[in-house]
């Protein structure tokens, strides 16, 4: 049993595993407690001080995670990621221990979870956490094809890292293959530029150094910078283009990255740099993939070609080879230029390849043969860089200060205006056939590519968010101080055009008013004369009724009175009664008309005065309206040129001011826009730091995790010990008590035996004696016989009887030698017998001895099973409370994520 395990039984039997905080230290699995006596025992006989297989000494803690020959072996809190953990697991070559099988499994159980727990030194030590993030990226072919969507940036920050008033050279550019997107080297930055407006639309930070190297992934999804401190430190970062995020961490060299390059397929990174060598890394475990130390001087280029299959590397030297990318096999050295290698670039299909060199050529090499297939003398002094466009042009820069663009014939297309110092840097936009070119001074010019147009220029060095605010309030107060009189001047204007206006309107009114008062005044009088007409017609005809009814009236009276006294006379006669009463009738109607007549009569002449004065009044009005129409026009004729130039006045006044008000907006909004800048980038940068708590904190959970499961297992293990133990006494005593049994059967066997051979040699004894009996009376006899014979030796009868008894004497000491021997046997069968009694005794005693304490370790070792049985139930709760706290953290990190991705528009706000 190992000292941890002795330990953690003496924590269990010796305290509550309530005791978290000394569970989890009992948990911690260290290297010098746990990992170093597994790596003594299987590897410090290859891996020691002087004996550094791989260059890798396993003997101490910092040897260890210094790592050997093929870089680090430990991530911490990362077993899957860690080089060592692959080796003993035989999941890479070569397996270790070399030519033997993997070490058992628990001893690669405590060295993953030392490794997930932080890789402690000691159980002082404190958990570290991976440097490395690792990302899938490996695609299932290399990606040279235009995207369904446009790998362009989300919002990102635009505060950068280091602003200075001074410039310096121009370090490093790139475009993106399929979106208007331009990336510009900057002091421990990287600026993203839009290339159709010119607009900052990101920056990522490089606090590595300086930015040597910029590189877009042949999808446009991915950007990789390589850079450092000259002389110090390099390394090779990529990020995400969506959300800026850095998700690669490549290298460690010892001086800066000056090339480098991701795979088309997004599964390797090369990289190079003064140290002369050129390492290529898996992009999915980070570790070293191979090496190539065939160039002599510093390597200056390196590129992958579109399909993944070669990689082209130069250096200052001159020398020019071509690899195969995935195992680092040379394939071609290309010889032909003269002085050092400054860029190399592949055409879209794998097949040429273009170099630039010091020597002031371009170069283009077929990749079947190597053969050059052209050369010409591109930039005097020295071509700077080279890039290949999407349709096969190629752009290029060199110390005679210009950026030109040249077809595959070495046709000179376009030269673009000069620069006032050596032009270093050049990249071409094929998005927005921009041409994009910086120098020695560090300014970065972009130009239209068809005809040269300068479009505007980049600055790798950009404002801060805060100077840019107080420059755009700046300039809004600028805007707003011209802006005033211009308004003023423009309210005084319209004021004098409005009355200018209100006047010509009033004139023009007035002879609208005039004009619809002569319309209706003539109206009225057509009207009137109308009916003037009509009543002096009706008149007539009125009168002349009246002059009828006053001859008809009496006439019918007369006749009325007369006729009703005749009636009165002739009362009988019925037909002359009512001939009498109807022309009573007919005279009453007729005076009663007349009476109407009249009365009309006198209306229509009221009436036809009035409408005759109605007729003369419009007549009037009709003239008098026509002399107010007349002047109005005069006027409106006099005012219209006066209003007409008010309004002109107010109008160039308005145009002024709205474009002083447009400018007032526009830096209005710039304050707007950049103050919002500064406060997301606040925003921002909260959440990336609460995401690093976040991870600090899912991180603790994890290990915390880790520690109380690996207590767990290790309580399951002393538990499972225990129970084998138990298992194995029980057995024993089982044995023993079997055993016990046999000895007893064994023991009466033996004293039964003991017991037949103690009659036998009684029996045998008992023989003896009398046959020693009849001896010495048979001898008794034979010596008086013998004395008998001295008397009388020719006494037949004597003679016979001595040599008989003589006889009878040896038969007898004949038989008792036998029982002798035979007693003796059985004496000895005897004394065995009763040994081995005493043996089988001694046996059984013996055995029943063991039984007794060995039944008292498993009484204790029950008590001890329930001890470790709650010790370890209590280990698995204490696991299945930390879970979800692992869960809860876990999810907190997404949703700061999540927060993230919604401030930066990648996600919908829920």
């Amino acid at each position: 049993m190992t000292r941890y395990l002795l330990t953690l039984l003496l924590m269990i039997s010796g305290m509550p595993l309530v005791d978290t905080q000394a569970a989890e230290e009992s948990a911690r699995v260290t290297f010098d407690d746990h990992v170093k006596p597994i790596l003594q025992q299987k590897c410090f006989a290859c891996h020691n001080p002087d004996k550094k297989s791989a260059d890798l000494d396993l003997t101490t803690y910092a040897n260890l995670m210094q790592g050997g020959a093929s870089g680090t072996v430990i991530e911490p809190s990362d077993s899957s990621a860690s080089y060592l953990y692959e080796l003993v697991t035989h999941t890479t070559e070569p397996y270790m221990p070399p030519e033997s099988p993997k070490i058992p499994d628990e001893m690669i159980e405590v060295l993953r979870k030392w490794i997930d727990g932080g890789v402690l030194e000691n159980s002082g030590s404190k958990a570290k956490e991976s440097d490395r993030k690792k990302y899938d990226l490996a695609l299932a072919a290399p990606s040279t094809e235009r995207p369904e969507v446009a790998p362009v940036p989300a919002r990102l920050s635009l505060q950068p890292v280091v602003h200075t008033t001074d410039r310096t050279a121009v370090d490093a550019l790139a475009t993106s293959p399929w979106a208007p997107l331009v990336a510009v080297s900057g002091q421990r930055q990287v600026l993203l530029y839009d290339t159709d407006s010119l607009e900052l639309c990101g920056v990522l930070p490089f606090p590595e150094g300086t930015p040597r190297v910029l590189k877009f992934s042949r999808n446009g999804s991915l950007l990789l910078a390589g850079g450092g401190v000259a002389g110090a430190s390099g390394r090779v970062v990529v990020w995400e283009i969506r959300s800026g995020e850095r998700i690669i961490e490549i290298g460690d060299e010892l001086d800066e990255v000056l090339a480098a390059d991701i795979s088309s397929d997004q599964t390797l990174i090369a990289l190079a740099g003064p140290q002369r060598v050129v390492r290529v890394y898996a992009t999915e475990t980070g570790q070293l993939v191979y090496e190539i130390r065939k160039h002599t001087d510093w390597v200056t280029a390196l590129a992958f070609s579109p399909d993944s299959v070669l990689l082209a590397t130069g250096d200052r030297n001159g020398g020019l080879f071509v690899w195969e990318g995935w195992t680092g096999r040379e394939y071609l050295t290309l010889k032909g230029h003269g002085a050092g290698i400054t860029a190399v670039s592949w055409r879209t299909d794998s097949n040429l390849l273009a170099s630039s060199s010091e020597d002031a050529t371009i170069r283009l090499w077929e990749m079947e043969n190597g053969g050059q297939v052209k050369n010409w003398s591109a930039h005097g002094g020295g071509a700077m860089k080279v890039e290949f466009t999407r349709d096969g042009r190629l752009f290029s820069c060199g110390r005679d200060r210009v950026a030109k663009l040249w077809d595959q014939n070495g046709g000179q297309q376009v030269a673009y205006e000069t620069f006032s110092d050596l032009a270093l840097e050049a990249t071409f936009c094929d998005e927005t056939g921009r041409a994009i070119s910086g120098d020695w001074t560090g300014e970065i010019r972009i130009w239209n590519a068809t005809d040269g147009a300068r479009l505007g220029k980049l600055s790798m060095n950009a404002p801060r968010l805060e100077d840019r605010i107080v420059e755009a309030k700046r300039s809004l107060a600028t805007r707003q101080n011209e802006h005033m009189p211009l308004e003023k001047d423009y309210h005084a204007a319209q004021a004098a055009s409005d009355k200018a206006r209100a006047n010509w309107v009033a004139i023009q009114q007035q002879g609208a008013a005039a004009k619809q008062s002569i319309e209706a005044a003539v109206t009225a009088r057509d009207a009137s004369k109308q009916r003037v007409t009509l009543l002096a017609t009706e008149l007539r005809n009125t009168k002349k009724q009246v002059e009828n009814l006053k001859v008809s009236v009496p006439l019918l009276k007369e006749a009325a009175v007369k006729a009703e006294a005749a009636a009165t006379q002739l009362a009988d006669d019925v037909d002359l009664v009512a001939a009498a009463a109807t022309i009573k009738l007919k005279a009453t109607a007729n005076e009663q008309r007349l009476a109407d007549v009249s009365q009309a009569v006198s209306e229509k002449l009221t009436l036809l005065e009035k409408v005759t004065s109605d007729l003369k009044s419009a007549e009037k009005t009709i003239v008098e309206s026509t002399a107010t129409q007349a002047e109005a026009e005069q006027e409106q004729q006099r005012l219209m040129p006066l209003a007409k130039a008010a309004e002109d006045v107010a109008n160039a006044a308005k145009q002024e001011m709205e474009k002083s008000s447009n400018l007032v907006a526009q830096a209005e909004q710039q304050v707007t826009r950049w103050t919002n800048e500064l406060e997301f980038t606040k925003t921002l940068d909260h959440l990336k730091t609460k995401r690093i708590e976040a991870r600090t904190v899912l991180s603790q959970e994890k290990q915390r995790l880790g520690q109380l499961e690996f207590a767990a297992h290790q309580a399951a293990a002393v538990l499972n010990d225990a129970k084998t133990q138990l298992t194995t006494w029980q057995s024993d005593l089982f044995a023993l008590k079997e055993k016990y049994t046999t000895a007893l059967a064994t023991l009466q066997s033996s004293q039964q035996a003991e017991s037949e051979a103690a009659l036998a040699a009684k029996v045998a004894e008992e023989k003896r004696t009398r046959l020693q009996q009849i001896v010495n009376k048979v001898a008794e006899t034979l010596a008086k016989s013998e004395e008998a014979l001295v008397i009388d030796k020719d006494d037949p009868s004597l003679v016979a009887m001595s040599t008989s008894l003589r006889d009878l004497v040896a038969e007898k000491n004949r038989e008792w030698a036998a029982a002798q021997v035979d007693w003796k046997a059985k004496t000895k069968t005897h004394q065995a017998a009763i040994a081995k009694v005493a043996m089988d005794d001694q046996a059984s005693q013996q055995t029943l001895s063991l039984q007794r304490p060995l039944e008292n370790k498993i009484a204790d070792q029950l008590a001890l099973l329930a001890t470790l049985a709650a010790s370890h139930e209590q280990a698995t709760n204490a696991v299945q409370r930390q879970t979800p706290l692992v869960t809860q953290a876990a999810n907190r990190l997404e949703s700061i994520g999540d927060s993230i991705a919604i401030a930066q528009g990648i996600k919908p706000a829920q």
